[in-house]
Order: C-alpha cells, then sequence, then structure tokens
C-alpha cells in the first residue's frame, strides 16, 4: 500500500465555490486547460485560471507603435495579436500628453 506524502496531502485541490475536496478532473475547456467538477456543488471550472492581464512592456509596444508609427488597429490587431477593441479601450485610458 503506496503512502501519500505530506506534500500531496498539503496540495489537493479545494473547490474555489465551496472549499471540498471532493474534486475530479472533467475534460477541457475550449482552452484547452484541465476542467476540474466538484462532487459537492456541482461546480465545473478550471482551479488556478491564468490572469488575462498584459503585461505593460507589451501593452506599451502595441501603444507606441499605433500611436508613433500610425499603425490601424486592424493591423496593429494583425501584427501583435491583441484585438482591436482591446487596444482602443488602451487608447481610451492612456493619459495624454499636454500641449502648450
Amino acid at each position: 500500500m503506496a503512502r501519500k506524502s505530506s506534500l500531496a496531502v498539503e496540495a489537493a485541490p479545494r473547490c474555489t465555490r465551496c472549499g471540498s475536496e471532493r474534486i475530479v478532473k472533467n475534460g477541457k475547456n475550449v482552452c484547452g486547460h484541465q476542467q476540474f467538477r466538484c462532487r459537492a456543488c456541482g461546480a465545473c471550472r478550471v482551479l488556478r485560471p491564468k490572469s488575462r492581464e498584459t503585461a505593460p512592456e507589451r501593452k506599451n509596444e502595441v501603444l507606441r507603435a499605433v500611436a508613433t508609427e500610425r499603425l490601424s488597429l486592424r493591423a496593429a490587431e494583425r501584427v501583435f495579436g491583441v484585438a482591436r477593441h482591446t487596444i482602443s479601450r488602451w487608447l481610451e485610458k492612456k493619459p495624454q500628453p499636454a500641449h502648450r
């Protein structure tokens, strides 16, 4: 009979909804990440989703290309792989330089 190590006991996954340890694998989602289902509450989700935040350096690179190199939003979308809606939202939030 195999014993579980203390690390395996500590790293037991818990449901992010109810906190139960009755978690089972439940296929993969559209992005290819492992989905889990809680047998206690029935919630289906990825236990540790990745952040969707874009790195500030990458964001600045895209904004600089749009502003200084006069790339259209469609061209920036193709080159950088970032949606036009996202780029336009970044442009709206970016503080404009003061004119003298």
